[in-house]
């Protein structure tokens, strides 16, 4: 009994280790692109134009969120255990209604913002706002997709056109308009993205309709109906995830200049680097949380859950590091000169993912495990002393006092997510274990 369970074990970190390599190379790829495309726009628009750019797709990102009404999440949970189960009735039901109420859900929202902006914006304002309205249904659509394809196993496909293709086609497409010496501003860059998050949203519903078995047709909606009970939660909560990633932006919008925008706004592209191996545990494991809890298998989700956090320190700690040491030469050299004072917001940000990274998976665990309620609770404790922080440390310290606030929301999450899940579902999501494990068998 105890071989079978080492087994298991192994052969389940063979498959984090592949998905985890394959979301490397996918993650790495994506980064280029998106990290190639900031450079370019940054160059290109200039500071004023590139923090207008910046603030369309900030908001555009909150407009999906709401859009998505926490299906992402409750996609990977639910079709990860009702595959494994054989349930593709429920799976085929599942994935349309949340296709239908996501699509509906857009639509309403972009109507809504198109409509509130003609009205009450300047004219100079109304085509960034349309364009930002276009951006998110196409764009919710593709995440609904990918979190599905991640549900039902299909790792790589459930990555490959959120995480590389759309920024990959954006970045191609924008550096051969500046090659040919096209004139370009913040709207051309917005009208590239609205046509390529368009393609991707196309290709992910067709990748999703190719992966379900012919033949099983879905189940009355009587047994189905509690999803939305879970849905609404965790919608709450990617909200506010959305909003703390994005609250900095948007009060620097509010209350600093465009140029002090654009310097914040680089600051987060160069985050992109430290972001990337939290959210890579992030995706290839969300499914295995799920599948663990939902089978009592309590010892695996443990070893899971102390490993990923050390993977996690292990990677963010010497990149916070190198943004201290090299981080604006590097930030001049890359972006230019006018960029150089991005430096100091980059290495705050860095270390707010480094708190972050100390505490694990502990926000993804009470997702995948039926903690979405609490979840709620702690993001709006966070996220709102994060908020109340960042009014008077904006004002003060421009882009320096955004990514100070970051550290306060971000730590606040991953404390809170991390005792809820030692005290509610007996585990811990930081290293420790691994340390008092270590520790006994010296």
């Amino acid at each position: 009994m105890r071989l079978g369970k080492l087994a298991k074990l192994a052969s389940g970190q063979r498959d984090t280790l592949h998905s985890g390599m394959s979301s490397l190379a996918l993650r790495l790829g994506g980064l280029v692109s998106t990290f190639g495309l900031g450079v370019v726009l940054a160059r290109a628009l200039g500071p004023a134009e590139y923090g207008v750019y910046g603030l369309v797709i900030s908001v555009a990102a909150l407009a999906m969120t709401f859009a998505l009404l926490g299906t992402p999440q409750l996609a990977v949970r639910e079709l990860s255990v009702r595959s494994a189960r054989g349930d593709w009735p429920g799976v085929k039901w599942l994935i349309r209604r949340f296709g239908l109420a996501v699509a509906g859900a857009s639509l309403l929202i972009g109507a809504a913002a198109i409509t509130l902006g003609l009205a009450l914006a300047p004219p100079s304002q109304h085509l960034p706002i349309i364009l930002g309205a276009m951006l998110t249904p196409a764009t919710a659509i593709t995440m609904l997709c990918a979190a599905q394809l991640r549900g039902l196993g299909a790792m790589v496909r459930g990555q490959v056109m959120d995480i590389l293709g759309r920024p990959a086609a954006a970045f191609l497409i924008i550096l051969a308009l500046v090659l040919a010496g096209s004139p370009l501003r913040a709207t051309d860059a917005l009208w590239v993205q609205v046509a390529v998050a368009a393609a991707a949203a196309s290709i992910s519903v067709t990748w999703v309709v190719r992966l379900l078995p012919a033949g099983t047709k879905p189940v009355s909606a009587i047994s189905n109906a509690p999803w939305l009970a879970a849905a609404i939660p965790l919608g709450l909560v990617d909200l506010m995830r959305q909003v703390d990633g994005t609250y900095g932006v948007i009060l620097m919008g509010w209350f600093a200049s465009a140029e002090d925008l654009g310097i914040y706004r680089v600051a987060l592209s160069c985050m992109m680097v430290v972001a990337m191996p939290i959210n890579i545990l992030h995706i290839i494991q969300a499914p295995a949380i799920s599948r663990h809890h939902s089978f009592g298998e309590t010892e695996q989700l443990q070893h899971m859950l102390s490993a990923t956090s050390a993977w996690m320190v292990a990677a963010v700690a010497p990149i916070t590091l190198a943004a201290w040491l090299i981080g604006k030469p590097a930030i001049v050299l890359v972006f230019g000169a006018a960029y150089a004072d991005a430096w100091l917001p980059l290495f705050i940000l860095c270390a707010s993912q480094l708190a972050f990274g100390l505490f694990g998976m502990g926000p993804i665990l009470l997702a995948m495990c039926g903690g979405e309620r609490h979840l709620i609770r702690i993001y709006a404790i966070a996220v709102g002393l994060g908020i109340v922080a960042a009014i008077p440390m904006v004002r003060l310290a421009g882009a320096s006092g955004a990514a100070a606030a970051m550290i306060i929301s971000t730590g606040l999450t991953g404390l809170l997510s991390w005792r809820y899940g030692k005290t509610v579902l007996g585990v811990d999501s930081t290293f420790l274990p691994l340390l008092r494990r270590s520790a006994r068998h010296q």
